[in-house]
């Protein structure tokens, strides 16, 4: 695990006014999944004594989710320059970089569309828009959020520095997640269908994962 301090574009689309947060998944090296996990829970508290909001997950492929919440960029900057100045920051750093467990495979900012609730269990739709309709994509995500609540999720709509849209579903449980699954939604379906036939962007990646 390493620190993410670079600067990123701030976020096109009109859609992402509200919150912000910071998602980093790494991928443990062979035997070092508990080391990877014990080190994100050091990172957490060291976070947590600086203000950060952390929590720690983990997806279907065997990577670590490790997510940081702020109520606005100019919060995620003055974070970042805490752990800059940081002592105990630096020491962990130092630490892991001796002996690291994992290797960084994603990193996403996002800014929040519509906030989700929270859940033991999530599920991370990632589309990127056709061409020039990006505005178009998030509409879209914010008529399937009404749908998919109504037929038990919670939905949270982020938009990443890509302006790609991460659709996040998030359930009370294992069970809750495979009861949704196992129950499809008529109405749902019905308005996929109408959608697939002028499609505003493309699914190209999914993450299963559970909050530990």
């Amino acid at each position: 695990m390493k620190a993410i301090t670079t600067a990123v574009l701030l976020l096109l689309s009109t859609f992402a006014t509200a919150d912000v947060l910071e998602v980093n998944i790494y991928k443990p090296l062979s035997g070092q999944g508990p080391q990877t996990y014990q080190y994100a829970a050091e990172a957490k508290a060291i976070a947590e004594k600086l203000g950060g909001n952390v929590s720690i997950g983990s997806d279907l492929d065997g990577n670590m989710h490790y997510a940081l919440t702020f109520a606005s960029w100019s919060e995620w900057a003055g974070f970042g320059k805490k752990l800059d100045a940081s002592k105990e920051w630096a020491g962990f750093i130092e630490k892991i970089n001796e002996k690291p467990s994992a290797e960084l495979i994603q990193n996403y900012l996002l800014n929040v569309a519509a906030s989700g609730g929270e859940g033991q269990v999530y599920q991370v739709f990632i589309w990127e828009a056709m061409p020039g309709r990006v505005n178009e994509l998030i509409a879209a995500g914010m008529e399937a959020k009404k749908l998919h609540e109504k037929a038990g999720a919670t939905v949270g709509i982020y938009v990443d520095q890509l302006n790609r849209m991460h659709y996040d579903m998030s359930f009370a449980s294992w069970e809750a997640w495979a009861k949704f699954q196992d129950t499809p939604d008529p109405d749902f379906q019905a308005w996929m269908a109408e959608q697939n036939k002028n499609p505003t962007g493309k699914l190209i990646k999914v993450y299963t994962a559970s909050v530990r």
